[in-house]
């Protein structure tokens, strides 16, 4: 994976595995943190063509890789 994850990256990932909406995207803290550091307010998840990201608060997910999560509606 790309050791900068930004969002040129991120949406080139969704665009490149055809992803829709029913699914969520979670990134390794750090890289969540870069990701959206550029304002002073603490964000915990972000929308990039229309697929919420999130931070991993479970250790799951390495640093510099993203996770591809399914969204199930009930």
């Amino acid at each position: 994976m790309n050791k900068n994850i930004d969002l040129a990256t991120i949406k080139n990932f969704i665009l490149t595995n055809a992803l829709s909406e029913n699914v969520m995207l979670m990134l390794h803290p750090s890289n969540f943190d870069k990701l959206v550091t550029s304002g002073k307010k603490k964000v915990k998840s972000l929308c990039v063509s229309g697929i919420n990201i999130i931070a991993d608060d479970n250790d799951e997910v390495k640093e510099d890789e993203i996770d591809v999560l399914e969204v199930k509606f009930n």
